[in-house]
């Protein structure tokens, strides 16, 4: 089960897993706050508002429909905190390691594969002797090692995902980029590498130094943006229940229509509705919204987390200046959701940045 229903974030979860059935790798950006780490709970069957609630978790629930119940159980979502990494001796080493005990604890939260047990066994053998030995050679081969008898002698279909990978992307060695290159081609279609960022990698590093790599995501981006209509709805409707506290219809759409379903600020304009009461006027009013201490918050954690190079550009679009706005800058901007299409023009997600910006500058 899931508090989240069948639609959420289906916007991405359907080229996600287009990608992922395909065996392509690709690579994600989006804005802070924007609910990246909710997407990959619920996508990995940890979803938190259900364990909050008490109820029983199917993991394989999100696979289950995007992917079929058969192909599903023999497709591996592999995520990879690169928190865990220790980065005090051998680079490689770790990296290895680290992928190989992921491996491990993903294989302990299969429930229903034939031959399962002997499978943990032997991961978690090379493991323990990758650990002892602390050698980046070994823990390189022992990983091809695991992959290949995943994919091979069972079957099953690897999907690395890698977290908050901006700056593994920029120092990572090269040669780990072609062994991560060379582990996919000797299983072709039946791995990939999924990148959750914030930057373009041709902006983090030179595509020549990791060439062979590049090119496997390089053309596949997928954005993640605020939430639709649906699914503001339906966080507006959880926050009614946690705060013991009934919007009307007219309010929650007003919710949606200033928050452009960015998760943060649906969360503000909730907590203003429920402390501050304000009368018609007021809610009609984005200079006086954008004031609120509360409203303000949020737009400075999403000011702070944007590159330097966005901070830059985003402003111009409140003057209808998106010709002056750089290629790159703009694809993110656009991929992460801050502005969009409208009318021949490029807009903000919500007309309140714009008024949140002409009065504090981003500060």
């Amino acid at each position: 089960m899931s508090t989240n229903p069948s639609y959420y974030r289906e916007e991405i979860l359907k080229p996600f897993f287009k990608y992922v059935k395909s065996g392509e790798s690709f690579y994600v950006v989006g804005a802070p706050s924007v609910g990246k780490t909710r997407l990959m709970d619920f996508v990995m069957g940890d979803d938190s508002d259900a364990i909050w609630a008490g109820e029983e978790i199917d993991r394989d629930q999100v696979k289950n429909k995007y992917l079929g119940e058969d192909a599903a159980p023999r497709t591996w979502l592999v995520r990879v905190d690169m928190n865990r990494m220790r980065h005090e001796n051998d680079w490689s080493f770790q990296f290895y390691e680290l992928l190989l005990h992921t491996l491990l604890l993903t294989c302990n939260r299969c429930l229903n594969m034939e031959k399962i047990e002997s499978l943990k066994v032997d991961l978690a053998t090379l493991d323990a002797q990758v650990i002892q030995s602390k050698d980046a050679l070994m823990a390189h081969r022992f990983l091809e090692m695991a992959v290949n008898m995943i994919c091979q002698s069972y079957n099953i279909q690897i999907c690395f995902l890698f977290d908050e990978f901006d700056d593994t992307y920029k120092s990572m060695p090269r040669e780990v980029f072609a062994q991560l290159r060379a582990i996919r081609d000797a299983n072709k279609y039946r791995i990939s590498y999924i990148l959750f960022m914030r930057n373009l990698p041709e902006k983090l590093r030179l595509p020549s130094e990791n060439e062979s790599f590049y090119e496997l995501i390089s053309r596949n981006l997928l954005g993640i943006g605020p939430y639709s209509a649906m699914d503001t709805f339906h966080i507006v409707e959880q926050l009614e229940k946690r705060r013991d506290y009934e919007l009307s219809k007219e309010n929650r759409e007003w919710v949606w229509e200033v928050s452009g379903g960015h998760p943060g600020l649906i969360q503000a304009l909730f907590i203003l509705l429920k402390e501050k009461s304000p009368d018609a006027a007021q809610m009609q009013n984005l200079d006086w919204i954008s004031k609120q201490d509360m409203v303000r918050e949020e737009f400075r954690k999403l000011w702070d987390g944007l590159l330097e190079d966005e901070q830059k550009d985003l402003p111009k679009i409140a003057g209808g200046d998106y010709g002056s706005v750089s290629p790159a800058t703009g694809k993110l901007l656009l991929a992460k959701g801050l502005i969009k299409p409208y009318s021949g023009r490029m807009v903000y997600f919500t007309p309140l940045i714009g008024c949140w910006l002409k009065q504090f500058g981003g500060k």
